[in-house]
């Protein structure tokens, strides 16, 4: 290591640090911030199904904006002390559907992905679990 390496802010410039239990001043509330998340899949999906099934296979626009899509929805999951009390929502099956789903895209590789069946959770599914998950944060008081 060298002694540039060696200094103070190196040192801890990549250490992970956990969320802090309450949040800083000023930043969105988790509903706030679950809502602006949301939004962001909310978009990608969409554009998805405006660009239509023909756009749709591996390599291309439409298919890394559903991968993101997907690996945005399953992070969600991944704080449930942040978002719990809006997640309920969502049944374990699909839980388990969209971590699937997120860990084939992630890790696996594309060519593991079945693309009918990518497209079919993209357009068909994923919009109502937004949508669930829209309503339950709306109506939360």
């Amino acid at each position: 290591m060298s002694s540039a390496d060696d200094s103070p802010s190196a040192r801890h410039r990549w250490r992970i640090q956990g969320r802090a239990e309450r949040e800083a001043p000023g930043a969105p509330s988790p509903a706030e911030a679950l809502l602006v998340e949301l939004d962001r899949i909310q978009v990608r999906l969409d554009d998805v199904i405006e660009q239509g099934r023909p756009a749709f296979f591996e390599g291309s626009d439409s298919y890394d904006r559903a991968t993101v899509a997907v690996i945005r929805l399953a992070a969600l999951f991944e704080e449930p002390s942040r978002f719990a009390p809006f997640l309920t929502t969502v049944a374990d099956d699909e839980r388990r559907g969209i971590t699937t789903t997120r860990n084939i895209a992630a890790h696996s590789g594309y060519r593991a992905m079945d693309a009918d069946l990518f497209w079919q959770t993209t357009t068909e599914h994923l919009p109502g679990v937004i949508a669930r998950l829209r309503t339950e944060v709306e109506s939360a008081p």
